[in-house]
């Protein structure tokens, strides 16, 4: 495998040089905040759609559920259906709302109804835990597979991947974070459709037979193609639970709210979600495809090293396979292709999520609290934006490596769901919602639903295993629940002001004043 690690390294650095003539050319074009942020909300429906399917179309899609479904079937497809129907929160209540309000961040959002600094600063922590979060667990994910992609050790990827992270966000900002997603995404569906392909071509093109013949060759038979492999004893409130941390815990995410910032209005951010959802149903379907696939042609050694690190080497393996053979030139070359592409993924991904983090920090704590009514802060902001991506950066990068490749990458992903759908989600749909809302109820959901979700997190089988306190390994369905009534408990016991609701209402849903600064 040296020989193909030599050329997954070197079709690395051919993509990464390409990336870096795109984040040249955003350079060029990133002088203010706006542009920073939200790429001047020049972003095409079209190409906001193909950006936010690059989100999700991750590593841990391409490489983890496809290593899930070889592994376990129908069980490995649940992850794909959650994320699906994650999207339908966002299309019919945030979506063209949120682009209508003319902000920047979610904390910004939340300013227009209640233009207290508590309130930003509160928020911009939450979004600010988040962010970090998942970014600690995308970097450290990404340490990991490169580690076994191409030899390299984990500080070594993890740092790689943290400072090109850092300048392709620190030069190229917004713009350049999206076109690196959008092409990302573009490569991942020309692979994808390579590769089913030539999988479909072995079964006559029917997906039927595809699912009959990789039953056939699992060692459970038919139980391969239904529920229970995966999660064998799991009670359905478990399943239910797990369901909706991805479901809603995506429409608290603020690196995929603020991607409907960058276009031009309300329609086009809810256009934007069609054509995401399309991309995607194409992807996880090809991802199915790959999944059985590999289950199909993978036998001997192929199968045994697409078993290792948790089943994240079937899709490279798989590409080796279709390609001749792991020892035959085109094979290896086909493998060094898949791995290359998984590192664009990862780094597009982080891109995205520092984007985020930054935003917390200088628009929302410097220039929403700390410069709060100062002249010239659109002037500083821009280079403030900079140096926050360039610190964070820096201290994701630090943190990840401490952490280590031994800790649970799934607890930091839950948490960052977790706190997503049971802090910012809830907040944020009151805001917008409910007339009687008021700050106290923001400041306490925002912080209720955090530390409720860190104690749930903490007391589930994910951190404690066998002597867990709850069975829940994702406690949504008691976190969510929480999150609201933190949010009416607040704005019961607080002060009767509930802000500026009428207005937040009509500029959110009719876009007036849209381009006003809140």
């Amino acid at each position: 495998m040296s020989e193909t690690r030599i050329i997954t390294l070197v079709v690395f650095g051919v993509l990464v040089i390409g990336m870096f003539g795109i984040i040249g050319w955003a350079a060029r074009r990133t002088h203010s905040a706006s542009d920073f942020f939200t790429a001047g909300r020049s972003i095409s429906g079209f190409q906001n759609g193909l950006a936010i399917a690059g989100d999700f179309m991750s590593a841990g899609t391409f490489l983890g559920t496809t290593g899930l479904i070889y592994l376990y079937g129908f069980d490995g497809t649940l992850i794909l259906v959650a994320a699906i129907f994650s999207f339908l929160p966002l299309l019919f209540l945030l979506a063209e709302r949120l682009r209508n309000g003319g902000a920047f961040t979610l904390a910004e959002v939340l300013s227009l109804r209640f233009p207290d600094p508590t309130v930003r600063a509160v928020t911009a922590a939450s979004s600010l835990v988040v962010s970090l979060l998942y970014l600690f667990a995308q970097l450290v994910g990404a340490g990991i597979l490169l580690q076994a992609l191409s030899g390299l050790s984990f500080s070594t990827a993890v740092i790689i991947t943290g400072g090109l992270m850092t300048v392709y966000v620190a030069f190229g900002g917004m713009l350049g974070a999206t076109w690196v997603m959008i092409i990302k995404a573009i490569i991942l569906l020309f692979v994808g459709v390579i590769m089913s392909a030539a999988i479909l071509s072995h079964t006559g093109w029917s997906f039927a037979a595809l699912v009959r013949d990789a039953s056939a060759v699992h060692p459970k038979g038919l139980e391969y193609a239904a529920p229970g492999l995966l999660l064998p004893s799991v009670h359905p409130v478990d399943i239910l639970s797990y369901g909706l941390v991805y479901m809603l815990g995506t429409a608290g995410l603020p690196h995929v709210l603020i991607r409907f910032f960058t276009v031009k209005d309300g329609t086009a951010a809810r256009r934007s979600l069609g054509w995401a959802m399309g991309a995607m149903g194409l992807f996880f379907l090809m991802v199915v495809i790959l999944g059985l696939g590999a289950r199909l042609l993978l036998t001997g050694d192929a199968a045994t090293l697409a078993s290792g690190v948790g089943g994240n080497l079937v899709a490279p393996v798989l590409a080796g396979v279709l390609g001749g053979g792991l020892e035959t030139p085109f094979g290896a070359i086909c493998i060094a292709l898949i791995a290359g592409v998984s590192f664009l993924t990862i780094l597009a991904v982080v891109s995205g999520l520092l984007i985020s983090a930054s935003g917390a920090v200088a628009h929302d704590i410097f220039a929403g609290v700390f410069w709060r009514g100062q002249a010239n802060i659109e002037k500083r902001e821009p280079t403030v934006a900079r140096l926050s991506a360039v610190v964070v950066g820096i201290l994701a990068t630090a943190a990840s490596i401490a952490i280590g490749s031994g800790f649970n990458v799934t607890f930091l992903l839950g948490l960052a769901f977790l706190v997503a759908a049971s802090a910012n989600l809830p907040v944020l749909l009151c805001a917008l919602f409910w007339r009687k809302f008021n700050r106290s109820g923001a400041i306490l959901g925002l912080s209720g639903g955090v530390l409720v979700s860190l104690a749930l997190i903490i007391a589930s089988p994910i951190v404690l295993g066998a002597q867990a306190y709850l069975s829940l390994k994702y406690p949504a369905i008691i976190s969510i629940p929480l999150g609201f009534a933190f949010c009416w408990l607040g704005s019961i016991l607080g002060e009767s002001k509930s802000g500026n609701f009428d207005e937040l209402l009509v500029r959110t849903e009719l876009g007036t004043f849209a381009s006003a600064k809140p």
